[in-house]
């Protein structure tokens, strides 16, 4: 009984601190503001100087070439303010 508690305590203990480690996955090394809309996947068609024209476009200060909603999705061309 002790073996299996203490196997439960430690599964939730890797999971707890999996899930804080997990957390900031998404930050890249320099903040630069909330998402504030994402427009076309970036491509070799759709350069991140394309993204960047298109964003300014439309009223934002900035864009980046970004992996939304989750890591493994493609890039996406986000504007922010």
């Amino acid at each position: 009984m002790a073996v299996t508690k203490n196997l439960v305590i430690f599964s939730l203990a890797v999971i707890l601190a999996a899930s804080m480690f997990n957390s900031n996955i998404l930050a890249s090394g320099e903040e630069i503001g909330p998402i504030e809309k994402c427009l076309d996947f970036c491509t070799n068609g759709y350069t991140l100087d394309m993204c960047y024209s298109d964003c300014v476009k439309q009223g934002f200060q900035t864009a980046e070439c970004k992996n939304v909603p989750l890591p493994n999705t493609p890039l996406r061309c986000c504007c922010f303010t």
